[in-house]
């Protein structure tokens, strides 16, 4: 599975969520790509996806959550997308 987070350098809420996707990742052995709104592949992404809210969590291409979660909520949301794929 493919996990990106769709930031926006300003945005503080992005940076909390880039901090916690982080170690969720990690902690599945996984590496969380950073899509920068300000970049064009970034731009490409949100444009197709039609997003418009940031931080934005994508599995596989696809948006799975919006806004920050918490740790525990980034776990649960990632558990079940692994579950979900075997």
């Amino acid at each position: 599975m493919h996990v990106q987070l769709l930031i926006a350098p300003w945005c503080t809420s992005c940076h909390r969520a880039q901090e916690i996707w982080q170690r969720v990742c990690e902690r599945h052995g996984m590496t969380l790509e950073i899509l920068d709104l300000e970049t064009l592949a970034g731009e490409e992404t949100a444009g197709r996806l039609h997003l418009k809210i940031m931080p934005a969590v994508l599995f596989d291409g696809q948006p799975r959550a919006i806004g920050v979660q918490s740790e525990d909520e980034a776990e649960a949301l990632l558990s079940r997308e692994i579950g979900a794929g075997r």
